[in-house]
């Protein structure tokens, strides 16, 4: 299985999936964790977080007032490793990115793909399902006790996809068509002669055409 094939399935899995968040979280937790369909040999720690960005407004006294709130995209850290046997694991389980005996340098590659390709995956946490996510950070850590394994730390952060659409609003239809309608060519405009105001003519200083005249 090639990374790039890997990479068109994940995508396609993560937009056609029909399950929600919330079903999703009641029937698959505590049934495992993958990203999608790539299983870790082992998850030391998984982080969620949600947070409500409340607006605040500055006042001349006491304290700021707020008028709204909204709710930012949740994400998760998690801390994963894999040893040489990743690829057997993941062989077995089903259809996942990785298969015989594939090694540690391709589970990093196939992550750092999936992070540059900005692929929408579905992860399966032991608490939460999540769907369009995004590899926001992607860190690896080797020292003296993980020469050889692959220790992970990565950041996933929700998207929230919109569709944008174009339509045309015929000149007619316009209740203000000279502040609305688009920009039409006037052709050659030739420049006229501006009156000296009256304030110019008692005083003997005015201004035409922008500039000042004494």
């Amino acid at each position: 299985m090639t990374i790039s094939s890997v990479l068109s399935g994940a995508l396609n899995t993560a937009m056609a999936s029909p399950i929600t968040e919330k079903v999703g979280s009641l029937l698959l937790a505590g049934k495992g964790r993958t990203i999608m369909g790539l299983f870790a040999d082992v998850t030391i720690e998984e982080k969620h977080k949600d947070e409500l960005q409340i607006t605040e407004h500055p006042t001349e006294i006491g304290s700021p007032m707020s008028d709204h709130a909204y709710k930012i995209p949740p994400e998760v850290s998690m801390t994963v490793a894999w040893s040489e046997s990743a690829g057997k694991l993941n062989g077995l389980v089903g259809n996942t990115p990785l298969s015989g005996t594939t090694g540690l340098v391709a589970v990093y590659e196939i992550l750092q793909q999936l992070q540059d390709s900005a692929v929408r995956l579905v992860v399966l946490t032991g608490k939460r399902l999540y769907t369009n996510m995004l590899i926001k950070s992607l860190s690896c850590t080797t020292d003296a006790s993980t020469e050889h394994v692959l220790m992970i730390d990565i950041t996933f952060k929700k998207v929230f996809v919109v569709k944008t659409a174009e339509t045309t609003v015929l000149l007619e239809n316009q209740t203000s068509p000279e502040a609305t309608a688009q920009v039409q060519d006037g052709g050659t405009v030739q420049t006229q002669e501006v009156s000296e105001s009256w304030l110019s003519k008692l005083t003997g200083m005015g201004s035409k055409g922008g500039s000042f005249s004494f």
